[in-house]
């Protein structure tokens, strides 16, 4: 690897241990002082001029970025921003009181990242970027059943078994969330036969679709859009349109709501007896 794409990879801030074990010689790296690629920032630290501020904060404390912060800064589902700063550090000295330390090996890999998310955040910003980890390809569902497997992990084992390795997104997962939670059955990326996936299914009756990724950028997008909403009205689905913040923002209005929509569709079945609602393909998943 060249001493850019190692720089990179580290966002911006690498250890002299780390440019070494990528192959890169004394010459390489005093010839990027010498240009400006590099600037020595600390014993055995070195930043780029685009270095990103959290990473080469971290760095200059010693460790890497950990736990949430490392989850935002490689693209993970992040549900709320962190308010601090999340640093994994190998050795005890203590550092300033508006950082979050974690104590383990670096360097910090996207394992440690969904052990620590798991052990600090609540459980639902855990969810999140555990999911995304798997879904990314980052870990794998099984891996971490077996890496969950301590006397001490009853907490870890929950959070594993709540992942779905087939959510496409951050808000289909905190939708899914706490209707499983009330007890209600779930399934995601359920088919419809000439409409396609709904992305959750509450109780097989009412759809739920996660309105944070999806853009009507044209009239394409837009007639398509209409087309599956007129198909799900005619089978006899109402589908609720959720937003990060009636979901993140007002959890229990977002269940309130999702309740009343299961108690209007009930009565109606039941004013129709002999209606036997639409006819899905399961997903791959189910819930």
């Amino acid at each position: 690897m060249t001493i850019e794409e190692i720089v990179r990879i580290r966002g911006g801030v690498v250890r002299r241990r780390d440019l070494v074990s990528g192959g890169v010689s004394s010459r390489q790296l005093q010839r990027a002082l010498e240009v400006g690629a590099l600037a020595r920032v600390g014993r055995g630290i070195y930043a780029a001029p685009d270095a990103e501020e959290s990473v080469l904060r971290a760095a200059l404390l010693g460790g890497d970025l950990a736990c949430i912060s490392a989850a935002q800064r490689l693209g993970l589902w992040v549900l709320r921003p962190p308010s601090i700063l999340h640093v994994c550090l190998d050795h005890g000295r203590k550092p300033e009181d508006d950082v979050k330390i974690h104590r383990g090996s670096l360097p910090v890999t996207p394992w440690s990242i969904c052990v620590q998310a798991m052990r600090c955040l609540p459980e639902l910003d855990a969810l999140c970027i555990v999911e995304s980890a798997v879904v990314q390809g980052w870990v794998t569902l099984s891996e971490l059943r077996e890496l969950v497997g301590g006397k001490r992990d009853a907490k870890l084992r929950r959070i594993v078994a709540l992942v779905d390795p087939y959510s496409q997104s951050l808000l289909e997962t905190a939708a899914r969330y706490p209707l499983k939670e009330s007890g209600l059955a779930v399934q995601s990326q359920v088919y419809v036969k000439d409409v396609g996936r709904l992305d959750l299914l509450v109780e097989g009756m009412v759809g739920i679709e996660a309105d944070g990724r999806k853009y009507h950028s044209g009239p394409t997008e837009f007639e398509e859009d209409r087309r599956r909403w007129n198909l799900l009205k005619v089978e006899g689905v109402p589908v609720l349109r959720v937003t990060y913040q009636q979901v993140a923002g007002d959890p229990d209005g977002y269940l309130k709501l999702v309740h009343s929509a299961l108690a209007r569709q009930r009565e109606a079945r039941a004013a129709r007896p002999t209606r036997r609602g639409v006819s899905v393909g399961m997903s791959r998943q189910s819930h």
